[in-house]
């Protein structure tokens, strides 16, 4: 067990330690419970949440439900009610991880059949009006999505920030350019799953699949050159690309 005495504190620790599942109070010196939860939903493969508070309110128990907590119990809580809320949120967790696991090896098999059935070079072979996306022949007005600094190259699918060459994979490439093809517009979390993954999902599911390559994707593309955020968090919907003014 890891004690936190802050929620500064608790958010460094997730950085350094892989975590499952987190009592968190809701009021704590520095950041509180709620805005500790909001931040913790945009890490990869975020760990269950226990909200704990000796003043309950309902929007406080709202809050907490909408950004993913698994249960909100009402100080003191007695020792068999506490275990029975672990119980119930390491059952949770393990639930997300064995979903992840598995859109995992459904998307790589796709992706290998999908590879599998593409022309020698297929760059060439499409017509004029399509690009090449992620290994998929999309409709194309033009080759190039441009914005802030970042040039996106659907024909070579390849990304660059400044000039500079961002190593992409081909997952993290799909995600951008579904988000740069709708800037300024968010998308939720069900129609980036679908056009990342071709799968339907619930909202929950969509949201832990797509949660590790966001995370990874905002890190390679840094901050807009006025040091906010390319991919922005929309609450409770998805994300939205901001291409700026």
């Amino acid at each position: 067990m890891i004690e936190a005495a802050s929620g500064e504190e608790a958010l460094s620790l997730l950085d350094k330690v892989s975590i499952d599942l987190i009592l968190l109070d809701q009021v704590m010196d520095g950041l509180n419970g709620l805005e500790v939860m909001a931040q913790i939903q945009d890490r990869p493969q975020p760990p269950e949440v226990i909200m704990l508070t000796a003043h309950a309110s309902l929007d406080s128990a709202v809050s907490t439900l909408r950004y993913g907590g698994c249960d909100y119990l009402i100080k003191p809580a007695s020792t068999e009610e506490l275990l029975a809320s672990v119980a119930k949120g390491m059952a949770r967790r393990q639930q997300a991880l064995r979903q992840q696991a598995l859109l995992q090896t459904i998307y790589q098999s796709a992706r290998q059949l999908g590879a599998d059935l593409l022309p020698d070079n297929p760059a060439t072979d499409l017509p004029a009006d399509h690009a090449l996306v992620g290994g998929f022949s999309a409709p194309s007005s033009s080759r190039y999505l441009a914005a802030r600094g970042l040039l996106l190259d659907r024909q070579r699918q390849t990304v660059t920030r400044h000039g500079n060459a961002l190593d992409l994979t081909p997952t993290e490439f799909r995600l951008l350019h579904t988000l740069m093809e709708a800037a300024g517009r968010p998308l939720s979390y069900e129609e980036l799953a679908d056009a990342i993954y071709g799968l339907s999902l619930e909202p929950l599911e969509a949201r832990d699949a797509l949660s590790t390559h966001i995370w990874r994707l905002r890190r390679k593309l840094g901050d807009t050159p006025d040091g906010k955020p390319y991919i922005v968090n929309v609450r409770g919907v998805g994300y939205r690309f901001d291409g700026g003014p």
